[in-house]
Order: C-alpha cells, then structure tokens, then sequence
C-alpha cells in the first residue's frame, strides 16, 4: 500500500470537508436539532461523493468539470439544490408549527437514511465541492502517478471528510442537548438564510463565468 498517498488523501479529505460551505452547515444544523445520526448521515453522503469525485478526477474527468460550460452547468444545478435545502427548511419549520411540536423534539423525518439521501443529492450538485476537487487534483497529479497510488489517495479522502463529518456530528448533538430551544431556532434561521445566501451567489455566478 503507498502510505503517502493514503497521507495525503486522509490529510486533503479532512480539510476540504472542513470549509465552511452548504453541507458543512447543514450537517451542523442536522445534528443540533436532530441528534448525531441524522448529522453523521449528512457527513456519509458527502464522504461518498467527494471519494467518487476523486476518483473520476483521478481518471481525467477534473479537466472537464474545469471547463466554462461545466462550470456554468454546476453553478446553476447547485443554485437549485442548495436553494432547496432552504425553501425545506421553511417548510418544516412551518409543518412543527402546524403540528405544535415542541423545538426539543427531533424532526421525525430527519434519520440516518434520509439524510444520507439528501446529502447525496446536495453534494454532488455542490459546486464547491467540485471546484475544491478540480483544484486539489492538479495540484496531487504531480506526484501520485500511478493507478494504485490514486486509488489509495481516493479512499483516503474518503477516511478523512468521514473523520471530520464524525467529529462534527458528535459537536453538533451534544450542542444540540446543552441550547436553549430559542437558541437552536435563530441557529435554524440562520442556516436557512444562508442557503438562500448560497443558493444566489450561485446562480450569480452562473451567469458571470
């Protein structure tokens, strides 16, 4: 096994899940109202797109998604994805509020399985995502060379954005316990607030590459 290369993968995978982006945050929300499973369903959903990404970037695929159009293509489908990920955040904020469930209770509808789902989809439509990958291959493909060597670095980014997706999701569920119901509200908002953030500065972009 080259031992560098799975470094370098675990070291890269940690990092890049680390930045401060949609799924970052919405796995941090995931566990303050939901508890550590659903938010460590989030981190294995983009644990398993960022390893496939490397993967197909590791077989050519970083120079096309490199390309204006491609990148135009990903800014607009992120647009819609992430722009989603707010609009159902409103909703169910307004379903618990209909129902006159309490802020303490974990959404019913928030699992391992259907955050992982979700994740998926949010993931791999997250341009940010792809660009953080575009950059990190051209620069890792001078020195791992060889097919062995970039299988090894691929699942070592998946060890490490698991790694970092676990620490997060036992963070968040035990900030999760310790706020005040009031607290993980504005919490909720600002997340939502920032999807839509997100969401237009994407579809901004889209049309300004």
């Amino acid at each position: 096994m080259n031992y560098s290369a799975l470094a370098s993968g675990v070291g890269f995978g940690f990092l890049i899940a680390a930045q401060v982006g949609p799924i970052w945050i919405l796995a941090l929300r995931t566990g303050i109202r939901s508890g550590f499973l659903a938010s460590f369903g989030i981190g294995c959903g983009a644990a398993v797109i960022d390893t496939i990404y490397c993967i197909l970037g590791a077989l050519g695929a970083a120079a096309i998604l490199a390309t204006p159009s491609s990148q135009r293509f990903v800014s607009i489908t992120g647009s819609i994805v992430i722009g989603y990920l707010g609009v159902r955040g409103v909703v169910l904020k307004r379903m618990k509020k209909r129902k006159g469930t309490s802020d303490e209770i974990p959404l019913a509808s928030e699992t391992f399985f259907t955050s992982f789902r979700l994740s998926i989809l949010a993931t791999a439509a997250n341009p940010f995502t792809i660009i953080s990958w575009v950059a990190l291959l051209a620069a890792a493909s001078t020195y791992i060379h060889t097919l062995n060597a970039k299988v090894t670095f691929a699942a070592g980014v998946g060890v490490g954005s698991l790694a970092f997706f676990l620490a997060l999701a036992i963070a968040a569920a035990q900030l999760g316990k310790r706020l005040r119901p009031r607290l993980i509200e504005w919490i909720d908002q600002v997340a939502t607030a920032l999807f839509f953030f997100f969401a237009l500065a994407l579809a901004y972009r889209a049309f300004t590459i």
